[in-house]
């Protein structure tokens, strides 16, 4: 077959197939470019975002950890991300959103700072995340999934130094595992995150050591 031929089955192939959806990364650029009277909101995101909701949030949450925020932003930014997490675990397949959270709003700045700090790594993510390796009962899996980043995003709202970017990233790194259905992203944020709860364990438990021996 030549590679002409091949290219038109392929694209024959797509369009039987339907639109594809946009990736998140190409969403959050979109709000981030985005200039009218209000700022975006989480509803205008989750109505975006669609199916994926709980992915991308975890993904935007998660990632809100990397750019620069005022003193106390994380626990603010965190209290929704423990709302997203937590509707996974008890095995919600939608996501539900209070009055308050859906109107919280997100400044186009804010998005456009995380989008050139972190939209790389999740373009790069996107292109290379596929589903493979995906363990079966998926609804188990996803219930463990949200127990876990319930607890990482817990300690993101602790307003102490180091507790909010390891933890953060992890669970963005599982949203973007639970988009695709990829087994293998899912191992690197389980190992990200224990991780990070270790080093944590270390450095707070070796304080209050020390602290303890000065008494």
């Amino acid at each position: 077959m030549s590679p002409l031929a091949f290219s038109r089955i392929r694209r024959e192939f797509r369009r039987r197939k339907g639109k594809r959806q946009r990736r998140i990364s190409a969403i959050l650029r979109a709000f981030s470019n985005r200039r009218t009277a209000s700022d975006p909101t989480i509803e205008d995101l989750s109505l975006a975002f669609d199916t994926r909701a709980f992915g991308a949030f975890f993904v935007l949450f998660g990632s809100l950890n990397l750019v620069p925020l005022p003193p106390g932003a994380s626990t603010i930014f965190g209290l929704p991300l423990i709302l997203f997490t937590l509707q996974l675990a008890l095995g919600r397949h939608k996501v539900w959103l209070p009055q308050r959270v859906r109107k919280i709003s997100l400044k186009p700045e804010t998005l456009a700072s995380l989008m050139t700090r972190i939209g790389p790594f999740i373009r790069r993510a996107e292109r290379l995340a596929r589903h493979r390796l995906w363990p079966q009962p998926e609804a188990m899996l996803l219930s463990l999934v949200g127990w876990v980043c319930l607890f990482l995003a817990l300690i993101v709202t602790i307003p102490f130094p180091l507790t909010n970017m390891a933890p953060g990233i992890a669970i963005a790194i599982a949203g973007i595992a639970i988009t695709a259905r990829d087994g293998l992203w899912l191992i690197a944020a389980a190992i990200l995150g224990l991780a990070s709860v270790l080093f944590l364990v270390g450095v707070y438990g070796g304080a209050v050591l020390a602290l303890l021996h000065m008494f």
